[in-house]
């Protein structure tokens, strides 16, 4: 006989599941040309000179970018993933880079009151294929709405998240 009324403890369903908490990307212009970046720019830049200083690489003046791209491409660590962060009075900000993944699949979501970012792609060259992947934590320090988190992606594969501060009491 079956009984149909054993525990429930592991039947809990979670509050949110998670396809209700995937967010939608927005797409926007290169990173470094579209306003909708720039005041988070120059943390990404301090970001991208602390991997070239690492790695002993030149920077070129004309394409920051290019230069970051090459380290990765020599030393795939998940560590040269650049990425900075900012606050304001309003806002916290996330800024990664995640070009290799664009082609692939990019998702950002709200899950137990942080923000998850992962990202995954698949490549196949003749009958090698290949999938590289990662996954991001964030939390954000005192209240945030998360409910009114927001992201959106450069064209040039730049991701950034936006995390609008709760207002404290005075």
């Amino acid at each position: 006989m079956e009984n149909k009324n054993t525990s429930t403890h592991n039947e809990q369903k979670p509050e949110s599941p998670k396809e209700d908490s995937l967010l939608p990307i927005v797409e926007k212009g290169l990173f470094f040309h579209d306003s909708f970046f720039e005041d988070i720019r120059k943390h990404f830049e301090t970001a991208i000179d602390q991997i070239l200083d690492t790695w002993g690489e030149a920077r070129s003046v004309s394409d920051l970018m290019s230069s970051y791209r090459r380290v990765k491409e020599r030393n795939l660590q998940q560590e040269n993933q650049v990425m900075a962060f900012s606050e304001d009075d309003q806002n916290h900000k996330v800024v990664l880079d995640v070009h290799d993944f664009k082609s692939g699949d990019v998702k950002v979501r709200v899950e137990d009151n942080q923000v998850v970012v992962e990202g995954r792609v698949e490549k196949e060259d003749d009958d090698f294929k290949s999938m590289k992947s990662f996954y991001r934590r964030f939390n954000f320090p005192g209240k945030v709405a998360m409910e009114a988190v927001t992201s959106a992606m450069s064209s040039d594969g730049v991701l950034t998240i936006t995390a609008p501060k709760i207002p404290q009491a005075a």
